[in-house]
């Protein structure tokens, strides 16, 4: 049987981040950028309520030597079902939620989860690898 596209986006964060179920509240984690002019990618972990954690992803962006709003994903994973789902995306052109204020999901659910699959894909096809952050706080604990 194929894997859903919600446990393929699982499997893909899960080789992201080797630490997956282990996440805490407030971690942050960064890809450098391999080449000169390539985008270095954060992730914060936003909320985690076992076995549901929400982490975000975005990339930076600086266009003529200013700071631009960079692409931005947040993803609701379950590490007891071994799934993920996107949540929220925002691109250059919109922002977009997957569920609205009555739950009720977007018509675009599906091609954006697989947008963000892909996506995740040609991370690790990049050999791509979230390393802690750390941030002088978490230095003196």
């Amino acid at each position: 049987m194929q894997p859903t596209i919600y446990a393929r986006l699982y499997r893909s964060l899960s080789e992201l981040f080797p630490n997956l179920p282990r996440l805490t509240e407030g971690s942050s984690f960064c890809t450098a950028p391999r080449i000169p002019d390539d985008w270095a990618i954060y992730c914060s972990v936003s909320k985690v309520t076992l076995p549901i954690i929400e982490l975000e992803l975005a990339h930076d962006q600086v266009v003529d030597g200013q700071d631009q709003p960079a692409p931005w994903m947040v993803f609701r994973i379950d590490t007891q079902s071994e799934t993920a789902e996107l949540l929220v995306m925002q691109d250059q052109w919109r922002y977009e939620v997957v569920y609205c204020d009555a739950n009720r999901p977007n018509p675009r659910r599906t091609p954006m989860n697989f947008y963000a699959a892909n996506w995740l894909t040609t991370l690790l096809g990049l050999h791509s690898v979230f390393q802690p952050v750390v941030t002088p706080s978490h230095a003196l604990a």
